[in-house]
């Protein structure tokens, strides 16, 4: 008759997760031959391998990250600060971000800071005290906080979405400044006069006053009025059909409006039709990004098409680039289009 078989004790970590020590008594075989199983396996022979494989399924032992940054003084972490989480501009950029990160073996950190990118340093410090090896934001820089952070602790920094010609940081992205100066010329193409822009968080946005400043100057070049109105979309509760209505109705009426991010045309669309005001028979209508669900409208929206995913890639590739090869941050610009499509036409008669 057969002894049972003595259970050895389990020599854990103090929460209870299998060691590299219980994984080699598991499959009988030395912590040398373990580490050269998962770290090296073509060293090792098929059936020593396949030993380490299924005690590693059967233990459910994960290899410790911690250990390896100790050892090796890297943490293969990239911290990314975006204005928000909740906006689907801001989930495609990070998307293309971690896919770029996952790809390399590496994770992130996200953390929200707002629109205000003149305080930002804070979140950087922290991210980079908790093991960040390299920061992306998410637009323009305008923290000389950051810098100075920056040139102590020497990670690389890049600046992403927003691209400035002479920057002093790299920055990979688009020409707001241009792509709106398309959107304007187009509607001047079709007769359009009466241009109003709508934007929302004009303060420190350097998106937003670049689309501003492009809208402006497109204006003045022609000789035509100026209508520019800040729209609150920071909360659920914030209705801009009162300020729309005025653009919208009576004898000062615009024939077009250029909102300056398409979640905000959604917005503009939706208060249309709650007036009875048709687009494009009544008004023109664009926005900016192309986001997933602007060819989806009724009418489908015309905007610019940003290529947020890749930027996101991009910007996250460079800063790989630079920890494992030492390779040099660059700058980058993006082209941008208008895509055409029927939530524009010619002004409505007079």
């Amino acid at each position: 008759m057969d002894k049972p078989r003595k259970t050895q004790k389990k020599e854990t970590v103090p929460n209870g997760r299998p060691t590299i020590l219980d994984l080699a008594r598991h499959a009988g075989v030395s912590i040398a031959t373990v580490s050269r199983a998962l770290n090296t396996p073509d060293v090792v022979s098929d059936d020593m391998r396949r030993k380490v494989e299924a005690s590693v399924a059967e233990l459910g032992y994960v290899t410790s990250s911690v250990g390896k940054a100790l050892r090796k003084q890297r943490t293969r972490v990239i911290g990314t600060l975006l204005p928000q989480l909740d906006n689907p501009l801001f989930s495609v950029f990070a998307a293309g971000v971690h896919s770029a990160l996952s790809e390399a073996g590496y994770v992130g950190f996200i953390q929200p800071v707002g629109w205000d990118n003149r305080q930002l340093s804070k979140h950087a410090r922290t991210m980079i005290a908790n093991g960040a090896e390299g920061i992306i934001v998410f637009g323009r820089i305008d923290d000389p906080d950051l810098f100075r952070l920056q040139k102590a602790q020497k990670f690389p920094l890049i600046s992403a979405y927003s691209y400035h010609e002479g920057s002093d940081v790299p920055c990979v992205g688009i020409d707001n400044y241009s792509a709106t100066k398309l959107l304007v010329n187009l509607l001047l193409q079709l007769g359009h006069k009466r241009i109003a822009m709508l934007s929302a968080n004009m303060i420190a946005n350097d998106r937003q006053q670049s689309r501003i400043d492009a809208y402006r100057d497109v204006m003045a070049e022609h000789g035509l009025p100026v209508f520019l109105e800040d729209i609150d979309l920071s909360s659920p509760e914030a209705d801009p059909s009162p300020r729309l209505e005025k653009l919208l109705k009576g004898e000062n009426r615009v024939s077009a409006i250029l909102c300056n991010r398409d979640v905000l045309a959604y917005r503009t669309l939706s208060v249309c039709m709650k007036l009875g005001i048709r687009v494009p028979e009544d008004v023109s209508l664009t926005g900016f990004d192309e986001l997933e669900y602007a060819s989806l409208l009724y009418p489908p929206l015309t905007t610019v098409a940003v290529p947020a995913a890749e930027i996101g890639r991009n910007a996250a590739r460079q800063v790989i680039s630079y920890l494992e090869e030492g390779r040099p941050l660059s700058s980058y610009r993006y082209d941008t289009h208008v895509i055409l499509r029927q939530s524009v036409g010619a002004p409505p008669a007079t």
